[in-house]
């Protein structure tokens, strides 16, 4: 059934009413009280439909929280990178992980999010950025609105890859989340109901339920805005939740200097600036961050091609020596090889 284009004036009474997956959580909290109520109930539902529908139950989840979306199947045969919700209210207090990105942001009265043994309140106008691969309890109240937004791991190395740079607390973050082994840190921001953030949000909700042409590149784009607009931040208003700490800031530094480097850099110079052996700084980058030294500059130096791919005109030659390949031919078989078209063709399919 096709659904009812939602217009912008019409977005926060459409948040407010109850979904057809918050409906059921409210009538299976009202019959768990009952084991023998529960049962009948959930005669009349079939677990591979409800979880189409993203409404999950510990009756129905035989493995709790692994059972959970992982990239693969979330967009399975769709090209979508961002995917907004509303977190549904009425919904069980499960464990969930998943290999993606999450992002958080209370619009109305306050949730809770357990992670590994913490637990944070977040109130409104806060916006929480979850890692993947962490285990995390959300909490929602009966009279909570929230956003709930999932983007692909690999679109910040894609997409958002010039976000990456610089020394800025989001680039850190996701610096430590997309490379660094087992370092499961939550970043929240308090926004305070601001007015460009939470105007971002209602817009990304509203494009992504709409699905309009074009809507895709839209959301990338508002999700790029919306960063900056958090960038823009007074420095006490964001704080990262240490769940499972690096002790050593040398990995993200390492990897900081990578990527502002990446034209050039070799293991010889980074012995040099971080004044260690050679054979010292490639066992530590390894164990770090769990790839070579020249994995992780080939990821970084084909990333920062897409992008120039993505924004510019470039010839594909002048692309390949200004990522640090003299030779193309090469450039173009390792990007094959991790994106299964050549640069032409993602140049074109990506315009």
């Amino acid at each position: 059934m096709k659904k009812d284009k939602i217009e912008k004036s019409e977005v926060m009474q459409h948040l407010r009413k109850y979904n057809e997956q918050e409906i059921f959580y409210q009538k299976y909290q009202q019959k768990k009280q009952d084991k023998k109520t529960l049962q009948v109930f959930l005669k009349d539902y079939d677990k591979d439909d409800l979880k189409r529908k993203q409404i999950y139950i510990e009756e129905f989840l035989s493995k709790a929280h692994k059972e959970f979306e992982q990239e693969d199947t979330m967009w399975s045969g769709e090209e979508k990178d961002i995917d907004v919700r509303k977190y549904n209210r009425f919904m069980p207090h499960l464990s969930a992980v998943h290999d993606f990105f999450e992002i958080i942001y209370v619009l109305e009265n306050e949730m809770f999010l357990e992670v590994e043994d913490e637990s944070f309140c977040l109130q409104t106008g806060d916006i929480g950025f979850i890692p993947p691969n962490t285990i995390h309890k959300p909490i929602i109240m009966e009279d909570t609105i929230a956003f709930q937004m999932m983007i692909r791991k690999s679109t910040f190395q894609k997409v958002f890859f010039k976000m990456l740079k610089g020394t800025n607390v989001i680039s850190d973050f996701f610096l430590n989340a997309l490379y660094v082994n087992e370092n499961q840190n939550v970043l929240i921001f308090h926004s305070h109901l601001d007015n460009d953030i939470s105007d971002s949000f209602l817009q990304l909700y509203q494009e992504n339920y709409n699905q309009l042409p074009g809507h895709q590149l839209i959301i990338n784009n508002l999700f790029e805005v919306l960063l900056c607009f958090l960038l823009r931040l007074e420095f006490t208003y964001i704080k990262i939740n240490q769940v499972k700490q690096h002790n050593d800031m040398r990995a993200i530094q390492m990897l900081q200097y990578i990527q502002q480097h990446c034209e050039h850099v070799t293991i010889k110079e980074m012995a040099d600036v971080f004044n260690f052996s050679k054979a010292y700084v490639s066992k530590y980058i390894t164990r770090n961050l769990g790839k070579s030294f020249s994995e992780i500059l080939q990821e970084i130096r084909l990333e920062k091609a897409c992008e120039m791919l993505k924004s510019s005109y470039v010839q594909i030659d002048n692309i390949a020596a200004a990522v640090g390949y003299q030779n193309v031919e090469h450039f173009i078989r390792l990007f094959k090889r991790k994106y299964q078209q050549t640069p032409h063709q993602y140049r074109l399919n990506n315009r």
